[in-house]
């Protein structure tokens, strides 16, 4: 075994001081004054090995490592997000919108969703009222047909 001593600075400005045991996948086994720590090594900003490079040990497992994962984690849109569901008075506000010819781009905007969906729903409306044919809309407006026969037969 081969000791590797070392300075390593971590980009919050942490210095370490000590024997790397080992490095591999990601992470750095790391003793010194505060004892045994697991570095992720996209926290390392330098680190200066002191003499020749330590040997990996067999006996650890790389199952044992912690998996690097990143901070940043994915949020959900918020209520404005186009592809939300549809609450039956939003729906019954949309229609009568569509008798009054409103625009795509206008009720877009009124219902915060994208003038697709409003398109694709219009199809869906017109559709579900006998002026177009199911077979002339796309796949997506089909999926409106029931929807608005539904909404419309409550009113």
């Amino acid at each position: 075994d081969v000791n590797v001593f070392y300075t390593g600075f971590l980009k919050d400005g942490t210095v370490f001081d000590g024997e790397l045991e080992w490095a591999r996948k990601g992470w750095a086994k790391l003793r010194g004054e505060a004892g045994i720590i697991l570095i992720n090594s996209a926290h390392i900003a330098v680190i200066k090995p002191l003499g020749p490079l330590a040997v990996e040990d067999e006996d650890e497992t790389d199952a044992d490592l912690p998996r690097p994962r990143s901070n940043d984690r994915a949020t959900l849109a918020g209520p404005t997000a186009p592809g939300r569901a549809w609450a039956d008075d939003d729906l019954r506000r949309l229609a009568d919108a569509f008798l009054d010819h409103a625009t795509d781009a206008e009720l877009a905007e009124r219902h915060h969703r994208t003038q697709g969906a409003i398109k694709e729903a219009r199809q869906g409306f017109e559709c579900a009222r006998g002026n177009l044919v199911e077979d002339q809309i796309s796949p997506v407006a089909r999926t409106w047909v029931g929807r608005w026969r539904k909404v419309l037969a409550k009113q």
